[in-house]
């Protein structure tokens, strides 16, 4: 009646760790394609460079925000890795 069940703990997708130092990180690799074109934005006198992307398995485009202006076009297969 009143059982009770472990969750089963969560899964990292595309993880694979990296060695910075002497410290043991876990690196994210997400890959998708990019589904506008890369737009500036300035402020606070910085500028700054965003598009959106979507991931295979999902409906949703993500936003990705980049410091340096990418040579990418729409359409354009990406790679983000990061932790």
């Amino acid at each position: 009646m009143n059982n009770v069940e472990m969750a089963r703990p969560a899964q990292k997708p595309n993880v694979k760790k990296s060695q910075v130092g002497s410290s043991q990180l876990d690196q994210q690799i997400i890959t998708g394609v990019l589904t506008s074109r890369i737009e500036t934005r300035d402020k606070e006198g910085k500028s700054y460079y965003y598009g959106f992307f979507k991931i295979s398995q999902q409906e949703q485009e993500t936003p990705v925000i980049f410091k340096v202006k990418p040579d990418l076009k729409r359409g354009s297969s990406i790679k983000l890795e990061g932790n």
